[in-house]
């Protein structure tokens, strides 16, 4: 047995990817339309449209971490040179 993961464990951490990449789509698109629906009073609303854009980015940074694993994973399976 070797190091990489086998395939199915491979497609299962893109299918991952998507989903949480979908979760930090869904609070930016949040985040923004809180932003953009309140005058620019620079209140709490504005912060809290802040707040959803700030927390869209653990999911879209752990989406692209399982789609960098996965591809590393791909190219070490087929022992292709990374540089």
């Amino acid at each position: 047995m070797g190091a990489t993961p086998p395939k199915k464990t491979e497609s299962k951490q893109r299918a991952t990817a998507v989903r949480l990449l979908l979760v930090g789509a869904v609070l930016f698109a949040i985040g923004l339309v809180i932003v953009l629906l309140v005058d620019g009073g620079g209140g709490k609303a504005e912060g809290i449209g802040v707040a959803f854009m700030s927390l869209a980015a653990v999911p879209t940074l752990a989406a692209l971490t399982l789609a960098v694993s996965a591809w590393v994973s791909r190219r070490s399976r087929q022992d292709k040179p990374f540089a």
